[in-house]
């Protein structure tokens, strides 16, 4: 570089530099990092403090000037060794990640017996040309060597580490300091895993060898030798506990109660695990005359952590909605202008209580009862208060639910299999969820402002008035999210005209999610549907207090939230009577499902509606599994409470789909068209002619959170059932909730959409999506958070609605509440989708391979299904261990073919397969 060209640019860094050092205040000349943890210092700049000086003075030019050609040699070489370090880590993974102790003897392998490959030995060839690991017999020693004789299987750490080495060789040309620390850290962790697996070992020694290695086998050894086995393995999960919180920088309290947490939550699966077994284990071997004696004596350990249940007060509901009075005209009659007419909900009567009571008794009724807090009405400042407060004296509307009295005689042997799913005969005594389980504050209803009101309606009027479309009778209905401006179009104009403006008028008025509804059925008016600035929250409490929702004539109803005019909008699902529901992540789909759920909870009685639920996704419906003895119908072909795996859904939709056809056969005998008509003559004793030992039906409702997953995986297995449900179900009572994050057309299928015509929509990505769910543009403009349309069956335009929020604590205050009752002895249990007349279980043991026991031990002992187990521990050949491998799937031992991976073993012990056999 030219001196003067050196100079000038050295000169401006001065110059930057004094800037720099002028600009900053004297107490902020020395700039301090402090460090949280080691992992934040490896992430720091290699120095630990910023000094802002004065610029020192410039150094020689004859230094300053590096020798180019010594520094591209230098370069070069660092690179080259940075991408051999990279070459390299990629060849140690590729062996590690291809590991299996089946090149356990090839690997056992001298010097002397490596340079014979080279001299073509037929020994060693022959061990080179079975070895399976993917780097030959190379690959096979050195996995063998790094699993056994260091760390076990936490070496796969070394070549990630070479690849950091590398990273820093290649790009810096120097290894740096953090990457020293972090590969120190990373080291540590490793080796005292190997440690705490080594000391596993030796108090379970089953787990393999490769989990510790030869050093976590020296540290157990050692360790164990002191403090014994007990000690040195608590020594070693708190030294890796305080060095993974140390070396990361997280706070040990918060470690702390995350892993009581976490030992809580076992525990509790753990006592359901148990107290499981033991009901499982004495409803088998008790007659129907000892089993109220030994249900005390099996009650879930939740019932009895609780408090009793019989010293609650009565269960008192409080219906009271209160609406808001019309205002005046926001916008005064001009000659240019329209006038606007804000319409609101008249004011409501108070509504006497109602009492919800389930109990085969009468209760005494609390002496005195709080009354619910009230909400001022914005527009006039009045309160609604009660008429006058409950008293002992004063009468109520008590519901009590009695089970039909029925004369009837023995079945026969062939109709036991047709009515085997009935209802219980046990009578349990329940108390409904209460309002006491919700979140308790106020629905804070936002006024929207009558100056916003006002210029939305100018900016309306102007912007449709730019593009030639007159308007009259401007109406406005404020709602909790939107707000609807109703109009009736001028004479001679087009609804396409308006229709193709949404995004001018969005625009205009600075909102998002405009929809047009053109025309509004029935009223022969054009709306518009713009969002609120301040949205107010629709709780759920408030829904269920409504009168809507306690109408008798629902008989499964839905609380779905509240319309755009602030009315709440109940629907029945037995007359839907299925629901497709389709939402993009985040649009409240979930939150929808479970105020469905819960409404339908709050509302029946555990002998009038049972839930099939299956989630694919694991975690959405999990507290749902609480209520095991209360709202839930089992398959007997599925050791699942809640349906996670899609085997496991496939046979539960056949389940359905033989109680279905149960149900049809007894209305068929009886004479009767619905489950209506059926359990209403039950109830009156209409039946005692019949041959037939009659039970009461409940209503099922299957509840699929994630459609697309079942598809994707299952399929036709899943569509046929579905569709099938879906045509002939509503009759006997069972109902199909249906949801889905993707509403394309492989997923909704032309059959599935058929038979649902009632559909909810929340916000969707696209108008293609919007029209696969509810058959119109929409659903792409909702706002999100449970901003939703439900279009009614036979509806021709969708209704908007926002939907009442349930916060997940809720929904386990709701679960709790039911699961802490006294349930039913057993589960609601659905029949049986296996054909008895086929092999399965354990029949056809004579046509049986004389090695299928010894088989099953294997592949339980190993918790592997696989063909190549069977062969090299049976010593026999493909053909028979493929034949031995179907028995074993057809006994239900194990799954069915899972590609390249082993199949799933269902059996977990040895002393589990002698009790199958």
């Amino acid at each position: 570089m030219p001196k003067n060209g050196m100079f000038a640019a050295f000169s401006t860094y001065q110059h930057i530099e004094r800037k720099v050092h002028m600009a900053l205040p004297p107490d902020s000349i020395v700039i301090n990092r402090k460090r949280n943890s080691i992992i934040d210092s490896l992430f720091d700049s290699d120095e630990e403090d910023m000094i802002v000086s004065k610029p020192r003075k410039p150094k020689k030019q004859e230094n300053m000037e590096p020798e180019p050609e010594q520094e591209s040699h230098r370069a070069m070489a660092m690179h080259i060794l940075g991408i051999f370090m990279a070459l390299s880590s990629l060849l140690l993974l590729l062996s590690l990640i291809s590991y299996t102790p089946k090149d356990e003897a090839n690997a056992d392998m001298t010097i002397y017996d490596i340079i014979s490959v080279l001299k073509g030995d037929p020994a060693i060839q022959a061990k080179s040309d079975t070895t399976q690991n993917w780097l030959g017999l190379f690959g096979a020693v050195f996995s063998h060597v790094m699993f056994n004789g260091t760390v076990g299987y936490f070496a796969i750490i070394v070549p990630f580490l070479g690849f950091l080495w590398a990273k820093d060789v290649f790009f810096s040309e120097r290894i740096t300091s953090k990457t020293f620390k972090f590969t120190g850290l990373i080291t540590l962790i490793a080796i005292l895993f190997s440690g705490l697996f080594g000391t596993m070992q030796l108090i379970i020694p089953k787990i393999p060898y490769e989990w510790s290695g030869l050093i976590g086998q020296f540290e157990s050894h050692v360790l164990a030798s002191f403090l014994g086995k007990i000690g040195a393995l608590l020594t070693f999960m708190v030294v890796l506990f305080l060095t993974i919180t140390l070396g990361f920088g997280i706070s040990i309290k918060t470690s702390v109660n995350a892993v009581i947490t976490a030992f809580m939550n076992i525990s509790m699966i753990v006592d359901r695990a148990i107290d499981f077994a033991q009901r499982k284990k004495q409803t088998q071997t008790l007659n129907e005359e000892t089993v109220e004696e030994v249900t005390s004596e099996v009650q879930s350990s939740f019932a009895m952590l609780s408090p009793d249940t019989d010293e609650e007060p009565a269960r008192i509901i409080r219906k009271r909605t209160q609406g808001l009075s019309k205002n005046e005209n926001i916008i005064h009659s001009q000659s240019d202008q329209v006038p606007v007419i804000i319409r609101g909900n008249e004011l409501l009567e108070d509504e006497e209580p109602m009492f919800v009571n389930f109990t085969r008794k009468q209760r005494p009724l609390p002496k005195k009862t709080e009354a619910l807090p009230t909400v001022e009405v914005p527009v006039k400042k009045e309160v609604v208060q009660p008429k006058h407060n409950l008293t002992e004296d004063e009468p109520l509307l008590t519901l009590n639910v009695q089970d039909p009295i029925v004369n009837t005689e023995d079945m026969s042997e062939k109709e036991i299999a047709k009515v085997q799913s009935m209802i219980h005969d046990e009578e349990i005594d329940y108390d409904a969820p209460t309002l006491d389980l919700l979140t308790q504050q106020h629905e804070h209803v936002i006024k929207v402002d009558d100056e916003e009101l006002k210029e939305n309606a100018r900016l309306l009027q102007e912007k449709l008035r730019t593009f030639k479309i007159e308007i009259n009778d401007l109406q406005v209905t404020p709602g909790p999210v939107v707000t609807q401006y109703e109009f009736v179009p001028a004479a001679g104009i087009k609804i396409s005209q308006i229709e193709n403006l949404s995004d001018d008028i969005a625009l205009a008025l600075k909102a998002r999610g405009i929809r047009i509804i053109a025309p509004v059925p029935g009223r022969g008016t054009v709306a518009i549907e713009i969002p609120n600035h301040n949205p107010s929250m629709v709780l759920f409490s408030s829904i269920i207090k409504s009168s809507k929702f306690h109408d008798v004539e629902q008989r499964l109803p839905l609380a779905l939230g509240k319309t755009i005019s602030g009315e709440v909008y109940c629907a029945d699902l037995s007359k839907m009577p299925h629901l497709l529901i389709a939402g993009s992540t985040g649009a409240g789909k979930s939150v929808g499902i479970n105020t469905v759920i819960c409404s339908l909870l709050y509302k029946m009685h555990p002998k009038d509606l049972k839930f099939v639920i299956i989630d694919p996704k694991r975690v959405e419906m999990t507290y749902y599994g609480l209520l095991r003895n209360h709202f839930l119908a089992l398959s007997p072909d599925v050791d699942e409470h809640i349906i996670t795996m899609p085997q496991n859904a496939v046979a539960v939709l056949k389940s359905l789909c033989n109680e279905m056809m149960n149900r049809y056969d007894i209305l068929a005998k009886v004479g009767q068209r619905n489950i209506v008509d059926y359990n209403t003559k039950l109830k009156e004793g209409k039946f005692k002619d019949s041959e037939l030992e009659l039970k009461k039906m409940p209503y099922i409702v299957c509840v699929i959170d994630e459609l697309a997953d079942l598809m994707l995986t299952a399929g036709k297995e899943v569509e046929e059932p579905i569709i099938r449900l879906a045509q002939l179900a509503r009759a006997v009572g069972i109902h199909l909730i249906i949801a889905t994050q993707r509403p394309s057309v492989d997923v909704i299928t032309g059959l599935i959409k058929a038979n649902f015509p009632a559909r909810i929509s929340y916000q969707v990505a696209s108008k293609i999506d919007s029209r696969t769910i509810i058959d119109g543009p929409g659903a792409d403009q909702l706002l999100g958070n449970g901003d939703m349309l439900y279009l009614p069956g036979g509806a021709p335009k969708p209704v908007r609605i926002q939907n009442s929020f349930l916060s997940t604590d809720e929904v386990e205050n709701i679960c709790m509440h039911i699961a802490n009752q006294q349930g039913y002895t057993t589960p609601y249990m659905l029949p049986t989708a296996i054909d008895k007349s086929s092999n399965g279980g354990g029949g056809g043991s004579d046509s049986r391979d004389e090695l299928f026991v010894d088989a099953a031990r294997i592949v339980i002992r190993h918790q592997q299904g696989s063909t190549s187990l069977l062969q090299r521990y049976l010593k026999v050949g493909y053909a028979r261990a493929a034949r031995i491998m179907d028995e074993l799937e057809s006994a239900g031992i194990v799954g069915s073919p899972n590609g390249s991976k082993g199949r799933e073993v269902y059996l977990e012990s040895e002393m589990e397969l002698e009790t199958y056999l």
